[in-house]
């Protein structure tokens, strides 16, 4: 099973989530309850922010704690970090609150590892799982082509990012395979959009490489890349029954399409997802094409993978 770094639970809204008490969580519900918590006002939140340069007005501030609006322009993004600080939130709580192109510029990147549900074989001395914040993941997107010896035959992946700086010149991606697999027997070609850099073995299971842009980005220029991922030459057959994608940020978007040898379509099929330690599984039909697919929206971090059984 290959896990390409970044990266399914169903949402009423775009905006909220939902607690175990079933009420809704919001930017506004958690702004307003911890300044009530922590007998904390408006105005000295305000002064909080103008100290750290971040001036934010009385009516934003009242805006986002009634849920009238969400921090939407760049100055209110950038003091977020600060704000959650000033209400005396974890950092992340309220960025994750907020959404649509804001979202993409907030949040935390995870660590590769902390996502796989099988252990890090003997790690290497110093190595690093996560990848780096000068990029947002946007969007997702893997293809898994099945030979017709039910070998994976290639997994291609598109990915959609947009820069959280000026200068921004590529970002990391991570590979996995199963504890007792070698990702040695993995090769990885930049098909458009980058190119290869600064491939590195992490694990006997893991392995990281930079795609690079052609072009350094500015803040806010997205870019667009397309990578694809073999098995090397003379390696065995890879014959693994499922394949999963580790969303380590955030996506508007991910999206994974299974697609099997017309000749050899498995019995069965499941999609799975895990996320904020939430999991669930449900079968899925082999559809006309001898292929299987499953599309959401605004996940992660967390995994999700298609699994079939012949």
């Amino acid at each position: 099973m290959v896990h390409p770094g970044f990266c399914c639970s169903p949402r009423g809204g775009d905006n909220q989530i939902v607690s175990d008490s079933h009420r809704p969580v919001t930017f506004a519900t958690v702004m307003s309850a911890a300044l009530v918590d922590k007998g904390i006002t408006l105005t000295e939140v305000r002064d909080r922010l103008a100290r750290q340069g971040h001036p934010v007005s009385l009516t934003a501030l009242s805006y986002w704690r009634s849920g009238h609006r969400l921090p939407e322009r760049q100055s209110s993004l950038d003091a977020i970090p600060a704000l959650e600080a000033a209400i005396g939130v974890d950092s992340g709580t309220l960025a994750k609150l907020v959404v649509g192109p804001s979202a993409r510029r907030l949040g935390r990147v995870e660590s590769f590892d902390g996502l796989l549900d099988y252990p890090v074989a003997d790690p290497a001395t110093g190595a690093a799982f996560t990848g780096e914040g000068d990029v947002s993941r946007v969007s997702t997107q893997v293809t898994i082509v099945i030979g017709e010896h039910r070998e994976i035959v290639s997994t291609t992946a598109r990915r959609l990012v947009v820069a959280n700086r000026d200068g921004a010149e590529g970002f990391t991606v991570f590979m996995g395979v199963d504890e007792n697999a070698d990702v040695g027997d993995l090769k990885i070609r930049a098909l458009a959009g980058c190119e290869i850099r600064d491939d590195r073995r992490l694990a006997k299971n893991v392995r990281s490489v930079w795609l690079r842009f052609p072009q350094p980005l500015k803040q806010g220029e997205s870019a667009m890349t397309e990578t694809v991922v073999t098995q090397d030459d003379g390696a065995p057959l890879d014959l693994d029954t499922d394949y999963e994608v580790a969303a380590e940020q955030r996506l508007e978007e991910i999206l994974i399409w299974v697609r099997f040898a017309p000749a050899e379509v498995p019995r069965r099929c499941w999609v799975y997802f895990s996320e904020r330690g939430m999991s669930h599984e449900w079968p899925v039909e082999v559809d006309a094409t001898a292929s299987v697919h499953y599309r959401q929206r605004d996940f992660g971090p967390g995994a999700i993978g298609i699994r079939w059984a012949w």
